[in-house]
């Protein structure tokens, strides 16, 4: 563990982490004076925003990708973090798809979409690779862990339909954008509990970014529910500026975390072998 912090104190100063983060307040400036200020012709301003969002998701689906490419077939964690790189092209490209609906719908995008279902399939993906790490510490345990896993997904989804069934509020569209936020808290709590299980180490620091989508998503499910969301972004106040502010910053977060685990691999740490 010792070696691990001594490791990570090192990583911070290396070229590629100091670039992404000067990258990430740079592109968090500019998404706010965009955003609140809309500088640009309306329509341009808008790709501009929504392509700031994609590009912080394709950073955090490349730095994964770089991950999985340092273990070899015969590493135990290849298939843990090859189930996280499908995860994060998933919702990249659920990003871009939400992107070229907007676009072409003067910022109207159906709920469901193809969108949603790149999302969701992110979702099943990150359960996967948790499902294989949690076999990686304790394998004697396969039913238990496959029970979590299976009560994870019900819990993410029967809680938002007990809340808009008892408020007679249930539909579709609001379903899927109440189940987010708790399935984003489902996968970042068992991220979380892996710091528990190495004792805080660092290399689980991604998965802090789960748990802020986890808030992004629950305040913009509950603003939109309420229809602040939209009177918000019309009048230019904080509530929709913070929200889609902590949604970008989720990414970001996530994309660090990534980073600082692929440079410990590459630099300082050596992947476990069979």
């Amino acid at each position: 563990m010792k070696r691990e912090i001594k490791s990570l104190g090192r990583s911070v100063m290396r070229p590629v982490v100091t670039a992404f983060y000067i990258m990430s307040a740079v592109l968090i400036a500019a998404y706010i004076v965009l955003y609140q200020y809309t500088p640009l012709e309306a329509v341009l301003n808008d790709v501009l925003l929504n392509s700031i969002i994609s590009l912080s998701a394709l950073a955090a689906a490349l730095i994964s990708t770089f991950i999985f490419l340092q273990y070899q077939p015969e590493d135990n964690p290849r298939r843990v973090w090859q189930n996280i790189m499908i995860a994060g092209w998933l919702w990249f490209l659920g990003e871009l798809l939400w992107q070229i609906y907007a676009y072409f719908n003067d910022s109207v995008v159906p709920v469901p979409s193809l969108a949603d279902a790149s999302w969701v399939g992110g979702f099943v993906f990150y359960t996967f690779a948790f499902y294989h790490q949690y076999m990686l510490i304790v394998p004697s345990q396969k039913d238990t862990i496959r029970t979590y896993a299976i009560g994870a997904w019900l819990v993410a989804m029967l809680i938002p339909a007990a809340y808009l069934t008892i408020t007679d509020s249930f539909s579709l569209a609001y379903f899927i954008e109440f189940y987010y936020p708790f399935a984003d808290l489902a996968v970042g709590l068992a991220g979380l509990l892996l710091v528990f299980i190495f004792h805080g180490g660092a290399l689980m620091r991604p998965w802090i970014g789960l748990m802020v989508f986890g808030l992004s998503d629950l305040l913009y499910a509950w603003a939109e529910k309420t229809q602040m969301y939209s009177v918000s972004a019309e009048n230019g106040n904080l509530i929709s500026l913070v929200i889609d502010t902590t949604y970008l910053a989720a990414y970001l977060i996530l994309g660090v975390g990534f980073l600082g685990h692929w440079v410990l691999l590459r630099y300082g740490l050596r992947p476990n072998r069979k």
